[in-house]
């Protein structure tokens, strides 16, 4: 067994006075890519927007620069039409995706620069969220059940320069019996894994993963519905898919996230073999 593939998120947010700056670093075996943005903190509106692909399978792909039609957009929940009209598929998709990220970061950061985005306690900060968000996952699916809330969770962590770090990576084995993938997912709040085995054909033959950390008990539960995707074909799956196998509302978008990262690094594998 050996290695033959790996690709790596990486997602920080940084905070410069009355600015919050993003960064998504996409980094694999065959591509090298990132996404920025710079925004106001109290507006969470872009103030700049760049994208770059270095290296790609596809050197027609590479290049980016700044995105001037984005600026003055609110960076947050719903920009995701936003995106998919002014970003369209740059860069082969990659240029909207590592944005989307670099959303997604901005968004988990919120939670300690609250108060300048109009929130007056860390209550009411949950009472928004948690309508929101009701029903969107296992979590939030289950407000009567969880043993604390958010701002619980946090606690005591108070931030004024990093305010948010995420790493997603994808490890693909080779062996004579198919293939073996790791994927891990952790952040400032959460960590999770989940492993794949795929026959020679692409099926998955099984899928596990654990939770290591997480905002609430609950949200461990997630780990059982893992056993839905055996008998799929990986490459064969879009992001819908593997939702809607892993639970929708009550499952975990970063199970679903990092499944979906295994399906991607798969179709690389696939696409880059030798035809010989």
């Amino acid at each position: 067994m050996h290695c033959i593939y790996h690709a790596n998120y990486s997602t920080m947010v940084i905070r410069t006075d009355d600015e919050l700056w993003s960064q998504c670093v996409y980094l694999s075996t065959d591509t090298e890519a990132a996404g920025m943005l710079r925004v106001e903190v109290s507006s969470f509106n872009i103030k700049e927007a760049r994208w770059h692909v270095y290296r790609s399978p596809e050197p027609a792909l590479n290049g980016g620069g700044e995105m001037p039609e984005l600026q003055g957009i609110e960076a947050f929940i719903h920009i995701g039409p936003v995106l998919q009209q002014q970003v369209g598929n740059r860069g082969g998709g990659l240029a909207r995706e590592l944005l989307a990220e670099c959303v997604r970061g901005l968004m988990q950061a919120e939670t300690f620069v609250y108060r300048e985005r109009g929130f007056s306690s860390a209550k009411v900060y949950d009472d928004y969220w948690n309508e929101i968000l009701k029903d969107s996952c296992h979590y939030f699916s289950n407000l009567d059940r969880i043993d604390q809330p958010w701002m619980e969770y946090i606690g005591t962590d108070i931030r004024e320069h990093s305010l948010y770090n995420r790493v997603k990576s994808t490890n693909i084995l080779e062996s004579d019996n198919g293939l073996l993938i790791n994927a891990n997912f952790l952040d400032s709040f959460h960590e999770l894994t989940v492993n794949i085995t795929l026959d020679t054909d692409g099926t998955i033959r099984g899928c596990s993963g654990n939770y290591l950390r997480a905002p609430d008990r609950i949200c461990f539960e997630c780990s059982e519905l893992l056993k839905n995707m055996a008998g799929k074909k990986i490459t064969g799956l879009t992001k819908k898919d593997i939702a809607q196998d892993l639970g929708f509302s009550s499952g975990c978008t970063h199970l679903v996230d990092l499944v979906y990262d295994i399906s991607q690094a798969v179709a690389a594998v696939e696409a880059n073999k030798d035809p010989a």
